[in-house]
């Protein structure tokens, strides 16, 4: 009796021992989980900071070197050779923009220089500092792409009809019963390449539409002329083609404002992740593409017939890659019947290499559109 006591007491000792095991164990893994979790949080965060923080230094540099409006080229009774234009004409516009830019170029070199500090990503005083940053380069372009208060407002709105757009299309699909708020592991690693896509594209866009609204083609008028009535820092296009100025004007900030309420949504996953799964940021983005080849075929030629050359050259391209994509079904269609077997780990090296190939064709294609966009804008020999 004694015995059947103590083994039963043994038995129940041993129970809890493994139960403590197994708790102590499962703590430990959850641990592990967390703290890769919050390292690849980190991690994601400390790359997405660095990407905007190197954008708006290189744009805001670039703008801050050659303001908007233009430089005086010789001496007046208020100025001197080398002055802003637009800092004599309109001294409150020209300071709104030159501490907007410069808060924003000083802000962009300090995340730089911290990014790597751990604590700050972790509290997430970079990001906030980051969209801070993103609303200077806002108020900027709205100071210093126009000269009078009625369109600076009008750009500024531009950025709140994005947002509710977005809003609204997200909260009108959800509760339509189209996206509910959970999703399985493969829909969350869809929404985050979506995500890269996107952010990508809209980093394209702030860099060439930035520069492009401040300095627009053609250039600036260098003097006053009270016979034509022209003032010296306003666009020579505008005075010349008016319409066409506007189309490039809106079209740009159209693009320009787009791109920066998608940068400002992609930081928070709680709000992309639905954005994205609705598409919404998707027609933004598709609009702010449209846009920018709107914008590039008012501003890089001064005659219809050359703009309508250049959305007919896009529609050509287009049709040589829908006619390269239903070539490549047809094929794929005929090659149904035959049996080919593959491994998981082929399959898992081909799908690598179809995401490397898509990685670096969109990279080429940002490269070839940044420095297109820009040349068709300013061609050789000037304006």
């Amino acid at each position: 009796m004694q015995q059947t006591i103590r083994v039963a007491t043994e038995s129940v000792v041993a129970a809890g021992r493994l139960q403590r095991l197994r708790d102590v164990v499962a703590r430990r893994t959850k641990k592990v989980a967390d703290d890769r979790t919050v390292r690849d949080a980190v991690d994601k965060a400390r790359s997405l900071v660095l990407l905007l923080a190197t954008l708006a230094a290189t744009i805001t540099y670039e703008a801050g070197l050659n303001p908007p409006g233009g430089l005086w080229q010789d001496n007046g009774d208020e100025h001197m050779a080398g002055d802003p234009i637009l800092l004599t004409t309109n001294s409150r516009r020209y300071k709104t923009f030159f501490y907007c830019n410069s808060i924003a170029f000083a802000t962009s070199l300090i995340a730089v220089v911290v990014v790597q500090n751990k604590l700050l990503l972790a509290y997430h005083v970079l990001e906030v500092a980051m969209v801070l940053d993103l609303f200077g380069l806002i108020g900027a372009y709205a100071a210093g792409s126009c000269r009078d208060t009625e369109t600076s407002i009008h750009v500024l709105g531009l950025a709140g009809a994005v947002l509710v757009y977005v809003v609204t299309h997200v909260v009108l699909l959800t509760l339509g019963g189209m996206v509910t708020g959970t999703s399985t592991k493969e829909e969350d690693e869809l929404v985050e390449k979506t995500r890269k896509r996107l952010l990508l594209f809209a980093i394209l866009a702030a860099t060439i539409t930035y520069q492009a609204g401040l300095t627009p083609p053609g250039g600036f008028r260098l003097q006053d002329d009270e016979s034509a009535g022209t003032h010296a820092g306003d666009p020579v296009l505008l005075y010349n083609y008016p319409r066409r100025y506007h189309a490039f004007f809106y079209s740009n900030s159209v693009s320009f404002m787009l791109s920066m309420v998608l940068i400002i949504l992609l930081f928070n996953p709680h709000v992309y992740r639905l954005a994205i799964r609705t598409h919404a940021l998707s027609v933004c983005t598709a609009v702010g593409l449209f846009a920018l080849m709107g914008a590039y075929a008012a501003g890089s030629t001064q005659h219809l017939r050359t703009s309508i050359d250049i959305f007919v050259l896009v529609a050509v391209v287009l049709c040589f890659v829908v006619g390269l994509l239903i070539g490549f079904l047809v094929k794929k269609g005929c090659n149904t019947g035959a049996i080919k077997t593959t491994t998981k780990r082929e399959k898992t090296e081909d799908k690598r290499t179809r995401h490397a190939k898509r990685k670096y064709l969109t990279l080429l294609g940002v490269l070839v559109a940044s420095v297109t966009y820009q040349a068709g804008l300013t061609p050789p020999g000037g304006t």
